[in-house]
Formats: C-alpha cells, sequence, structure tokens
C-alpha cells in the first residue's frame, strides 16, 4: 500500500506541471510596454493589411480618407490592448527647444500611427503644464483661458476647462497623469459640444489644416486630420472643424492639437495626410500609437 501510495504521488508531481503548462499555453497573454520615453515594439510588415490598414494581436488602426463639404479628411480610429500603447515622443528632450520632422521621429519611436502633439516648447513660459510619459516636466495649471487635456494611467481622457484648480497636481481620479497637453481648446468634453474660448494662438478665420485627438471608448480612440486652403482642399475654419468634430458619433472627449503646417498624420513611418505637399515641418512632439507586440 505504502509503495503504491509512493508511486500515485511521484506520477501525480511529473503530471501536473506538464498539465499547468499546457492550460498556461491556452491562456492569452498580456502584452504592455514601459511608461518610459522608449518607443515601441519593432513593426513587422506583415501585419500592415493594407496602406490604410495595421493589425496584430495589440493593435488595430485603420485610416479613412475622404472630403466633407470639400475639406479632405484622414481619419484614424484606433484601438489597442493597453493603454501604454498610448504614448508621445519629443525630436530631442521634453525640457529643450529641439525639432525634428514627424515622419523620422515616428520611425525611431516604431510607431505604427503618429500625429503632431502641441508643440510643447511654445509652452514653456513656466505657466503651463507637460507631462510626458508619466514624467512632469512642468506643471503649472495656472493658466485658466488654456483647456487642458489628461490621460491617465487607464488610457482615458479627462478634459479640464479650468486648469488652475489643479495646480501642481499629477493625478486625476486617484490615477496618475502619463500625459498631459495644453494647446487647446476642448471640442467635446463628456460626450457634449464644448464651446470654450479658443486660446490667442488659434487663429480662428483661418482656412487652415486642422488636427485632433479624441476618446471613443476604452482604450479606443480616433485621431482626425484635415487639409489645407490649397490643393484640393478647402480648409476649415476653427469654428465649422469644432463643429465638424463635435457631430461624430461616440466620442467621448475631443480635443484640438497643434495645425496650420504642423499637421500631420505618419503611417508606416509614412507621412500620408496632404500627400500633393512632400514638405513638412519639423515638430518638438509627436503623440503615437505603438505595437506591444513581441512578434510570434
Amino acid at each position: 500500500m505504502k509503495k503504491t501510495l509512493t508511486l500515485l504521488t511521484a506520477l501525480i508531481f511529473t503530471v501536473l506541471p506538464v498539465c499547468c503548462g499546457a492550460f498556461a499555453e491556452t491562456e492569452t497573454p498580456h502584452y504592455t510596454l514601459p511608461i518610459d520615453l522608449s518607443g515601441g515594439m519593432k513593426l513587422n510588415q506583415k501585419y500592415f493589411i493594407s496602406d490604410t490598414e495595421y493589425e496584430d494581436p495589440t493593435i488595430h488602426v485603420k485610416i479613412s480618407t475622404g472630403d466633407v463639404n470639400g475639406v479632405l479628411y484622414w481619419i484614424a480610429d484606433v484601438e489597442i490592448a493597453d493603454a501604454s500603447q498610448l504614448r508621445t515622443a519629443a525630436a530631442e528632450e521634453f525640457d529643450s527647444n529641439g525639432t525634428e520632422f514627424g515622419s523620422v521621429l515616428a520611425r525611431r519611436m516604431n510607431a505604427v500611427l503618429a500625429i503632431n502633439g502641441d508643440f510643447y516648447c511654445y509652452q514653456r513660459a513656466g505657466t503651463e503644464v507637460v507631462i510626458r510619459q508619466g514624467i512632469a516636466f512642468q506643471d503649472h495649471w495656472d493658466r485658466t483661458r488654456v483647456d487642458v487635456l489628461a490621460i491617465d494611467e487607464d488610457g482615458d481622457f479627462h478634459g479640464i476647462s479650468q486648469p488652475a484648480k489643479m495646480q501642481g497636481q499629477t493625478e486625476i481620479d486617484g490615477k496618475k497623469i502619463i500625459n498631459a497637453f495644453c494647446f487647446g481648446p476642448l471640442l467635446v468634453n463628456d460626450g457634449k459640444i464644448s464651446m470654450r474660448e479658443s486660446p490667442y494662438w488659434i487663429i480662428n478665420d483661418h482656412y487652415s489644416q486642422r488636427v485632433a485627438i479624441a476618446q471613443t471608448g476604452h482604450l479606443q480612440y480616433r485621431v482626425i486630420v484635415t487639409g489645407p486652403y490649397k490643393r484640393g482642399s478647402r480648409g476649415f475654419q476653427f469654428e465649422d472643424f469644432r463643429k465638424y468634430v463635435a457631430g461624430m458619433d461616440d466620442l467621448l472627449v475631443a480635443y484640438n492639437l497643434d495645425g496650420g503646417d504642423s499637421a500631420v498624420m505618419v503611417f508606416n513611418g509614412e507621412k500620408i495626410n496632404d500627400p500633393e505637399n512632400d514638405n513638412e515641418r519639423p515638430l518638438a512632439d509627436i503623440i503615437y500609437f505603438a505595437s506591444a507586440y513581441p512578434g510570434d
């Protein structure tokens, strides 16, 4: 009897690790990226389904193009598996005035999709907030005219129309702020059109290129870039752009970013908006979506 139990015990402990290993292999792994200034995983071209779509186990990007009332647009809908895949990068450092072409910076960071940021170095007058990849380079929330977009550790957007009340804060609703922007203004907040006054650097009556980033659901986002007043496009005045974005379905929060000649959308390392214009304006920073998939 004792010998039988010994053999049975040995059999159990021989088989159990194999069973556990087989079970572990059936689980869907969760991939993430570090919250730092590094880039995403190296891209595998086999996951680019077409010139307008990419999908791997951690990210799906689909781009649509067309025109609305004569204004060309490029809209990217993005879904990611982990909040760490929504990232920012600077041309040099977030405490410098260095610039670089958006496409070059996007390639360096292994971005699936990238757009221009808020040109943070214009805001470095000691009166703004610059939080990038969890680091507070500047946390002066004291200009009440400027709407702030804060993105928390879960990838959720928070539109803040009275940033003076958040002086020195690096958390919101109990969650760490990973990225915060101060270009603005808000276009949609809590699912409703925001009519906050635009800051002085927005030239409202110019027909110009415009850029916005929005959250549409949990880890789901939309990026909107519109064309200029030339090269086959009429361009948007700011208030028309606000109404255009606010008229889209399912936007929780939408935020205006730097536009004009700084407007850029980069997919698979190439600038795709305003294709008749090969020139790019050097940028201080980009917002980008990266893959967290290490490969097969």
